[in-house]
């Protein structure tokens, strides 16, 4: 089974939870985001613990301590604002490089990383163009860019602003031709290729979003520097 898709039913997220805990891991507190999470955690985990790894948008995600755990060393997050901790459960910020940065123009050196990951972020009023000319600067040559986000394959409006957005606009579910034309398009005019084809067969509305009373669902892409 491929990792670049929707997320089309619950017993999808029971899956994900079920495999993070079979490597000793724990789900994410928004137990319908371990679907994505364990996507990138499953395609990190086959490379050396070695490997250069930004979670980008980290402020309240899992990824750095599933990594930590499963032994990776080179770890590093970034978002507008931070948080103390993560969560009661799981590692504080101190044990990873963690900085305050805008996603959009990091101080990060060329070709720094072997992936970044992107959980639930680029919903949130991200410059989708400066978003992928950043990603493919600070990542090394064939290195991955692993995105999640808000999907549903036709359009959903949004028009409540939301305190998570920077921008203070509303966040956006990207309907299937945004994610093709708008998204993957621009992600390939600078520099980056999907790892495989998307699978669009959708199913349920899994996600309810409390702030909204929207329903939809999650989309998972991985992309590749050429």
């Amino acid at each position: 089974m491929g990792h670049n898709s929707v997320l089309k039913n619950s017993f999808e997220i029971y899956h994900a939870i079920d495999c993070l805990r079979s490597l000793g891991l724990f789900p994410h507190q928004d137990r319908v985001k371990s679907w994505d999470t364990h996507k990138m955690v499953d395609i990190i985990k086959q490379s050396d613990t070695s490997a250069f790894v930004l979670d980008v948008g980290c402020n309240g995600s899992p990824i750095l301590p599933l990594l930590s755990r499963l032994g990776f060393i080179n770890l590093y997050g970034c978002d507008l604002f931070l948080n103390k901790g993560m969560s009661s459960t799981v590692e504080t910020y101190k044990n990873f490089d963690i900085t305050i940065q805008d996603l959009e123009k990091t101080e990060f050196q060329n070709n720094t990383f072997d992936f970044v990951t992107s959980l639930s972020v680029i919903e949130h009023g991200i410059n989708i163009q400066n978003y992928f000319k950043e990603m493919n600067r600070i990542l090394k040559k064939d290195g991955s860019l692993l995105t999640s986000t808000d999907y549903w394959p036709e359009k959903i409006p949004n028009l409540i602003n939301t305190d998570v957005n920077p921008r203070n606009s509303p966040d956006t579910i990207f309907s299937r031709r945004e994610i093709e034309e708008d998204v993957i398009g621009i992600a390939e005019r600078n520099g980056f290729l999907l790892t495989e084809p998307i699978d669009f067969t959708h199913g349920d509305k899994v996600v309810h979003w409390n702030d909204t009373c929207l329903d939809y669902t999650f989309i998972f892409f991985a992309l590749r520097k050429n």
